[in-house]
Formats: structure tokens, C-alpha cells, sequence
């Protein structure tokens, strides 16, 4: 259960790093956001993934819980590139359903 409270973090946060580049953000959103927004993004997605580490690390200790965080990292990042590169549309909704879901986990 944890495991997948680290991973929607990750994928929040790689959905908020794709939306915080300006190439990206017109593929998802349709049109690049402007300059504080994008900054924005990028930094919840920084804090989003830093937070799935602190949590990772919380539950399974300093080098398991680093070995799960990369290992759900690369999974969340395949699956946005994966989506970005074939169906960059529905990637803002996914995004905010991996945060909403990850929020609902934490509580």
C-alpha cells in the first residue's frame, strides 16, 4: 500500500515536470502556461518526488527504501514518456487523479 503512495507520488510529480516545460505543455495542455506557472509545475513536481523518497525511505528504511524509490521512479517516468510520446492528452487528468488518489493514501 505504501508502495503505491510512493509511485502516484512519482507520477504526480513527472505529470507536474512534463507540464513545467513549455515543448510539453503544449502537447498536453494544448498551449505553453506562462512563466510563473511553468515554475510552479516544476516545482511541485521537485517536491512531489522528494517527498515519495521521504516517505519511501520512512517505511522501508535508507537503502531498501531508495532501491523502491528508484525502482518506482523509472516505472512512473516510462509510463508518462510512454504517453507523452502516444496520448500526451490524457496525461494532466491522470496527473491530478495520481495526486488526488496519493493525497486520499496519506491520510
Amino acid at each position: 500500500m505504501m508502495d503505491f503512495l510512493v509511485f502516484a507520488m512519482a507520477l504526480a510529480g513527472f505529470n507536474a515536470l512534463c507540464v513545467s516545460m513549455e515543448r510539453h505543455a503544449k502537447q498536453v495542455v494544448g498551449h505553453a502556461p506562462d512563466e510563473t506557472k511553468r515554475r510552479g509545475f516544476s516545482a511541485l513536481g521537485w517536491a512531489l518526488l522528494a517527498l515519495a523518497l521521504a516517505l519511501a525511505v520512512y517505511y522501508h528504511g535508507a537503502s531498501i527504501g531508495t532501491a523502491v524509490w528508484f525502482g518506482l521512479m523509472t516505472v512512473a517516468a516510462f509510463i508518462v514518456g510512454l504517453l507523452l510520446s502516444y496520448r500526451p492528452r490524457p496525461l494532466l487528468g491522470l496527473g491530478g487523479a495520481a495526486l488526488a488518489v496519493a493525497l486520499l493514501l496519506l491520510v
